[in-house]
């Protein structure tokens, strides 16, 4: 890709507030914006993967209002946001007082508007934002000082294998005692039988994007022995 990567963000969406959580300002696709109408052959032209960063995933969303509607969960923790996609889980957890926060994402233009997002979200840190793909890469990774308290992950449930391995290695980290709370519209490959739901958001949803422009999404955490 041969333009700036920030521009391009800049350039293809608009800064705009989501209904469920307008304390939060992301960058995002939308009918006005030229990333929404882009084909897929568009893309490849641009050396882009899909804009997966660019659209409110309603997962992340349903973590993002749950943080801010219950602080003490995160406050002072550290944390990791699994598959950030746009970052708003994160920059929630930021929000609610968390003490440090572990953006990760394996685009780069995913990581780029990560960072743009939290500084459209005034959050004054050199955001820590991880490159690669902590599932296979997980026996090489040593999270700084006593690990993550807790991993947010919105919207990791919607592709086979990618599942199966996401969900081990999320409950490999609840037996070593990481909380983890997921977001999830009802996707595919949910694993109902792991998880039991806290709390439940209706969700604003492109239609372009879950076919429907309203979905009932839950966040949930690990089953307790």
């Amino acid at each position: 890709m041969k333009q700036n990567y920030f521009n391009f963000i800049r350039t293809n969406t608009s800064l705009s507030r989501l209904s469920l959580v307008p304390e939060i300002k992301l960058y995002m696709a939308s009918d006005i914006t030229r990333l929404w109408h882009m084909t897929e052959n568009d893309l490849r032209q641009k050396d882009i993967d899909p804009p997966f960063w660019a659209f409110p995933w309603p997962g992340g969303q349903a973590i993002a209002r749950y943080l801010l509607d219950n602080p003490l969960v995160i406050k002072d923790k550290y944390a990791l946001d699994l598959a950030s996609g746009s970052g708003i889980a994160g920059i929630a957890a930021l929000l609610a007082s968390a003490r440090h926060v572990d953006f990760n994402e394996i685009d780069s233009l995913a990581c780029k508007s990560i960072r743009l997002n939290i500084m459209a979200n005034r959050l004054n840190l050199s955001p820590s934002i991880l490159e690669e793909n902590l599932i296979s890469n997980s026996a090489r990774r040593r999270p700084k000082k006593n690990g993550w308290e807790t991993i947010l992950a919105g919207d990791v449930f919607y592709e086979q294998p990618m599942s199966k391995n996401i969900i081990k290695w999320l409950l490999d980290k609840a037996r070593e005692g990481t909380e983890i709370l997921i977001g999830d519209p009802g996707r595919s490959y949910f694993p109902w039988g792991a998880f039991e739901k806290i709390a439940e958001y209706s969700v604003e949803t492109p239609q372009m994007v879950e076919g429907r422009n309203e979905v009932v999404t839950g966040v949930y955490r690990v089953k307790p022995k």
